[in-house]
């Protein structure tokens, strides 16, 4: 108990400090894109607060695992350097034994993550479109959430893969049913511009659908004007289940069971695979952190990084295309359960002492790439007029 007590202690200082600045880093930039948004509203800094809390849920999702695996990498090289891991490992204590408290909080970290995505995340996500809403409302101004549909009826739908800035948009889809005949508009990005009671679209790269069947008719254009009346796209108020992201675990597994609906299966694993990470990131952390004492941490933590931002572009990868169906929801899981096996065959290895090599010579590599920058850098200043 005093061993696990002393490990925790130099793990939990780096976490917490982690944790808040990766936190603080991502409301930050969150904060800056709503203060475009509600820069002029009266109660701007007070709605921005709002917003902010009701974004915290999401947020903690990404940044628990990224914390909990840099600071077990900091702990791990810490003691390695100071060399009470060899007086550990010379007294017969194992990997798995040393670093057991860590392995109890991976396991609490993913039971908690698993509640904050499950539950509060949807309610989270409601609170925040609907006050975003509010916000637009209070401007009289017209703005598209990216991945929604800005009516479940009507005339008119709007949907936009994602916003590049304000009212530019990328990845458009527009349904105008004011005709007999519905018309399709898909194109790469559009400009969106209020004119009195109307909306001006200017879309680009795309084409123009109109008809069924043998009479239909498609246009490419590389630029298309389509005017709209206002009042046919406001978004509506969302309640409980109106979308995949704001529906609670029953209602979300229910509404999968009855649509097989791509965005909603997409929703259900995202939910589910985020918070383990923090198991598989666990596995990973001892490999990748024992690497020749005098490379020092860096070496190490870069790698960690790079696992980092590889992981997490692989899980949004796959996420799209679950989303788009062009793969399975158990994919995601192919996934995990891969980096999973790796990650605990490296950690049996590492129990031996036979890791790969490679992984050794990617610290040292770091370490030396360091020292020939530093003697470069020692060189020019050393030089006559440098």
């Amino acid at each position: 108990m005093v061993l696990d007590r002393y490990i925790f202690r130099i793990w939990a200082g780096p976490f917490a400090g982690g944790m808040l600045v990766v936190l603080g880093i991502l409301l930050l930039g969150r904060a800056l894109k709503l203060l475009g948004q509600i820069g002029d509203s009266p109660d701007a800094w007070r709605l921005m607060g709002e917003l902010l809390v009701f974004t915290i849920p999401y947020f903690l999702l990404l940044t628990i695992p990224m914390a909990f695996f840099l600071s077990m990498q900091n702990t791990i090289t810490s003691l390695q350097q100071n060399s009470e891991m060899d007086a550990m490992r010379a007294a017969g204590i194992s990997y798995t034994r040393m670093f057991r408290s860590l392995l109890a909080m991976a396991v609490i970290l993913w039971f908690s993550l698993s509640y904050v995505a499950l539950y509060m995340l949807p309610q989270s996500q409601l609170n925040f479109n609907q006050l975003l809403l509010k916000v637009y409302e209070l401007k009289g101004a017209l703005s598209f959430s990216p991945q929604r549909f800005s009516q479940d009826s009507g005339p008119i739908t709007v949907y936009v893969e994602g916003e590049r800035e304000n009212n530019v948009y990328q990845g458009i889809f527009l349904e105008d049913r004011q005709q007999q005949a519905a018309v399709f508009y898909l194109a790469e990005e559009g400009e969106f511009r209020p004119a009195g009671n109307r909306l001006q679209l200017i879309l680009r790269h795309g084409v123009r659908l109109e008809g069924q069947g043998i009479s239909q008719r498609m246009l490419r254009f590389e630029e298309y004007k389509v005017s709209l009346p206002i009042q046919t796209l406001r978004m509506k108020r969302q309640h409980m289940g109106d979308h995949p992201t704001t529906m609670k675990p029953a209602m979300l597994w229910e509404h999968i069971q009855k649509t097989k609906d791509p965005i909603a299966i997409a929703e259900w694993h995202r939910r589910l695979g985020l918070p383990f990470l923090v198991i598989v990131l666990f596995l990973f952390a001892l490999p990748l952190s024992l690497t020749p004492k005098r490379s020092g941490k860096a070496g190490s933590l870069l790698i960690g990084i790079g696992l980092l931002i590889a992981l997490y572009n692989m899980q949004l990868l796959l996420l799209r295309q679950i989303e788009q169906g062009h793969l399975p929801g158990w994919s995601i899981w192919l996934s995990h359960m891969t980096t999973f096996g790796l990650g605990l065959y490296l950690w049996r290895r590492a129990e031996r002492d036979r890791l790969p090599s490679l992984l050794a010579q990617g610290g040292e590599s770091i370490y030396l790439a360091h020292q020939w920058l530093l003697q470069r850098l020692s060189r020019r200043l050393g030089e006559p007029g440098g």
